[in-house]
């Protein structure tokens, strides 16, 4: 599942990418130059810089079992929202780096 940042997205959509996925490996959020947001898997894909320069921003590595992914980070309106001013924030500007830290 992705989320298109440049259309009209809801806290609820946003909830829904993050349901899409079990807490089960390592997974982080990115978004690429066109405005898609997705999940990556982190166990099964590492990166290194040169992946990480293509994409427009990305947050940190969520590990596995701390949910960040799956029905209960999709049902915490705090986290959803604090990842959602996150987003509003970065794109289709970036703030700072292309490395995106949520304080949660």
């Amino acid at each position: 599942m992705t989320l298109d940042l440049k259309g009209n997205w809801t806290d609820g959509d946003l909830a829904k990418l993050l349901a899409s996925q079990i807490d089960d490996r390592d997974w982080r959020l990115e978004v690429d130059p066109a405005g898609i947001a997705s999940l990556s898997d982190k166990s099964a894909n590492p990166t290194g810089p040169e992946y990480d320069e293509g994409l427009h921003c990305f947050f940190e590595t969520w590990m596995s079992g701390t949910d960040f992914v799956g029905p209960s980070a999709a049902s915490d309106k705090s986290l959803v929202g604090k990842i959602a001013k996150a987003l509003r924030e970065n794109y289709p500007a970036l703030q700072g780096p292309k490395f995106v830290y949520v304080s949660l």
